[in-house]
């Protein structure tokens, strides 16, 4: 009896290594959707991931032959050959629960801005970044030097949409400064998100002064400046004030500070040029419109003279047909545009936008709303006869009949999209769900089953906001987190 054993063939390992990382992939995926859904129902969310996929394999081969020659060994069959080949493969994997302290307050906090500039400076769609990564956008109405300041929150909220939309009969018919009162917080948002024209980051340096108009003699202080030259430059900095003719110097922030900047192109000439607009973000309070693009920005100066102006905030008192704007709709129509936005001389009033970050499990909590405001808003719109209604479900990046602006029919997210062009499928409690490829394929099947090319003039973003949450997710994982395998054995 002739027993061997000969190496595994390189092309079997690379095949299935390449089938676990699609495995890995496709799981992933669908974990990630499951959580989303899990929002919609307002059920709890449980992350997991598959730290690893082991597999053994194990190839035998044996030849057996009768020596007809020798002597008869307990049998009587002569001149018998026998050959076998054998190949086992004992997949394996592991399932890790993300449900560490860190990692459930990783997904509470919200947002650090870098993370949303580095969206921005990949190329996210800034309507994407808009939606996604703000629960709110708070206006700030400054009417004097000495006040008053008055505030309105505009909250990104689809789910508190609901019930304002399907409580109205009729669509608006009057004048559109009043339009705003019988609107919701996610009606009146979406307005705002398309008024932003050009939205980008910029990270900079806050310096500020320590001393002004020191006069240096390189001969009776050249100590000095051998000190001054022997200091790191990346914390404090000597400047040469020509005018003065003298030193000034300054002290750098540590870290750099990002601001999320608009460019005004839209203004009307009579009122002031365009120009950069900042919008706060992140707790951090910016006016300085050098901050978008400038490196290096002098921190203000405080001037304890003046007093400082408490802010007022005012509440929107639910929506009702009005026959005269409110005080919150008559901030609001100012920042979008429906009324002239008049200043005096120095200014006045002055209109500033806040941005709430939100964190990774808000922007969990959001697509979820949205899925349900995008179901329940169908439902309404199947029983809307009239079909007067101006309302896109899925939502859509902006209503192409008002404002026929690029990727104005962009859909944002939808979990039904079309079978004919899925990137993976997925069924959770007994229900089927199509995640579509970025790209919808001109002739694709739609859900009745037919096809044409009407298709291929939308870009479904769905996929595209899945790889953003992936990477947030993954972000906040830790090496402790996840289990880890020391070594791979592999049996020839």
């Amino acid at each position: 009896m002739l027993l061997c054993g000969c190496g595994l063939s390189p092309a079997i390992i690379k095949s299935d290594s390449l089938a676990f990382g699609e495995v890995i992939e496709d799981t992933t995926n669908k974990l990630l959707v499951v959580n989303v859904l899990r929002a919609r129902d307002k059920a709890p969310l449980h992350f997991a991931d598959i730290p690893v996929i082991r597999e053994s394999m194990q190839q035998t081969a044996s030849l057996g032959f009768l020596n007809v020659q020798g002597p008869t060994l307990g049998t009587t069959q002569r001149d018998t050959r026998a050959g076998t080949l054998s190949f086992q493969s004992s997949p394996s994997f592991e399932l890790t629960h993300l449900q560490s302290k860190d990692f459930i307050t990783g997904i509470s906090s919200p947002i650090d801005p870098k993370i949303v500039k580095y969206w921005l400076d990949r190329g996210l769609d800034r309507r994407i970044v808009l939606l996604l990564f703000f629960s709110a956008a708070e206006i700030v109405e400054t009417r004097s030097e000495k006040g008053p300041v008055r505030t309105i929150k505009i909250m990104n909220s689809p789910r508190d949409a609901i019930d304002v939309i399907k409580d109205r009969k009729l669509p608006f018919s009057g004048p559109e400064a009043l339009k705003c009162d019988s609107q919701s917080d996610f009606e009146r948002y979406l307005k705002l998100l398309n008024l932003v024209r050009t939205f980008f980051a910029n990270t900079f340096r806050e310096r500020r002064l320590l001393a002004k108009g020191m006069n240096l003699d390189p001969e009776k202080d050249s100590k000095n400046l051998q000190n001054f030259a022997a200091l790191d430059q990346t914390k404090v900095q000597l400047v040469y004030d020509k005018g003065l003719s003298a030193y000034s110097l300054y002290a750098l922030s540590n870290e750099q500070k990002v601001a999320f900047c608009f460019y005004d192109d839209r203004t009307s000439p009579s009122l002031q040029p365009p120009q950069y607009g900042i919008m706060q973000a992140g707790g951090e309070q910016m006016s300085d419109r050098r901050s978008c693009y400038q490196s290096v920005v002098d921190a203000p100066v405080e001037d304890s003279t003046r007093p400082q102006l408490s802010e007022t905030p005012v509440f929107f008192r639910g929506p009702a047909e009005v026959k005269q704007e409110s005080r919150f709709c008559e901030i609001y129509n100012r920042i979008a545009r429906v009324t002239p936005r008049a200043t005096d001389a120095d200014g006045y009033p002055r209109l500033q936008v806040r941005l709430h970050i939100r964190s990774v499990g808000e922007i969990f909590q959001f697509l979820g709303d949205l899925l349900h405001y995008q179901e329940e808003i169908r439902r309404y719109l199947e029983g809307d006869q009239q079909g007067k209604q101006k309302l896109n479900t899925p939502v859509t990046f902006g209503y192409c009949p008002d404002d026929p602006g690029p990727g104005c029919n962009d859909i944002f997210f939808r979990l039904d999209g079309d079978p004919g062009n899925a990137r993976f499928m997925l069924t959770y409690r007994d229900r089927e769900y199509a995640v579509a490829n970025i790209n919808s394929l001109d002739g694709a099947l739609r859900r009745d089953g037919s096809s044409g090319p009407g298709n291929g003039q939308q870009k479904d973003h769905t996929i595209e906001i899945l790889s953003v949450l992936q990477q947030l997710v993954n972000l906040n994982k830790s090496a402790a987190d996840i289990r880890a395998t020391p070594s791979v054995q592999v049996l020839p």
